[in-house]
């Protein structure tokens, strides 16, 4: 879900379609509920090409999604965990649903709220910690299986000059609201962490919905970093001009 929020930059902007897939057409100045529905058909004829990347836009195959590695240090009153995770795949994010846009070219502003119904996660774990009551600590593999998920995406851009004078477009604010339905894991380890693994398992399993709203500010400020990253290298490739025709 995290690489979402490069879509909403493409809300934004009227892009240089010479740069994009064909049949990206660019959307006219009209009143806001045909520009809306425009965005929106370009962003249906783009996610077959996101789902396997758009080298033009620096942007990775989306389905799925690969992260080399990913670091957390929280500590939260009800959970304390500091983890390294590597080799993380996300399949899934490809078959979203745009539920609302409302995007404001002449503000370079956007709305965007997506459902994705079903998102798989695997990956490897080094995490120490605490979940209420329940240590946690070990390293190992994991797979998660997550429903019915909704992001809510408010992102603003503003226009900067770079170092050789060219006027380019950069992200000023980004904020995030992601509730996922349900879901499950499942924990794999060596011997000497089996028993940490199967306990964090089989609590996560069976208090999903606990689990995922003291985790929520984790997910979003994680979401968040990784989302600011792909905008910016999107927008990196565009002078302000080629993005803001009008």
């Amino acid at each position: 879900m995290i690489a979402y929020y490069s879509l909403a930059i493409l809300c934004l902007v009227q892009l240089s379609f010479a740069k994009l897939p064909p049949g990206v057409t660019t959307c006219p100045k009209s009143e806001p509920n045909e520009f809306n529905k425009c965005v929106l058909k370009q962003l249906e004829i783009l996610t077959p090409f996101l789902a396997k990347g758009i080298p033009a836009m620096k942007l990775p195959a989306l389905d799925p999604l690969l992260l080399p590695s990913l670091s957390i240090d929280r500590n939260l009153e009800a959970l304390n965990i500091k983890a390294n995770m590597s080799q993380i795949q996300v399949f899934g994010a490809s078959n979203y649903l745009v539920d609302e846009i409302d995007a404001k070219p002449e503000q370079l502003a956007v709305y965007l709220k997506i459902h994705l119904p079903e998102v798989h996660v695997k990956g490897n774990y080094d995490v120490h910690g605490r979940l209420l009551l329940l240590p946690l600590s070990g390293v190992g593999s994991f797979k998660g299986n997550f429903t019915n998920t909704e992001v809510r995406v408010s992102a603003r851009a503003k226009a900067v000059t770079d170092k050789t004078g060219v006027k380019r477009l950069e992200l000023d604010k980004l904020q995030t609201k992601i509730r996922v339905g349900s879901g499950n894991i499942k924990l794999k380890a060596p011997p000497a962490h089996t028993l940490t693994a199967d306990a964090a398992a089989t609590f996560f399993n069976s208090n999903p919905r606990l689990v995922l709203d003291i985790a929520s500010p984790i997910v979003e400020d994680t979401a968040a970093t990784v989302g600011r990253a792909l905008v910016a290298r999107a927008l990196s490739v565009f002078a302000k001009d080629e993005l803001v025709p009008f």
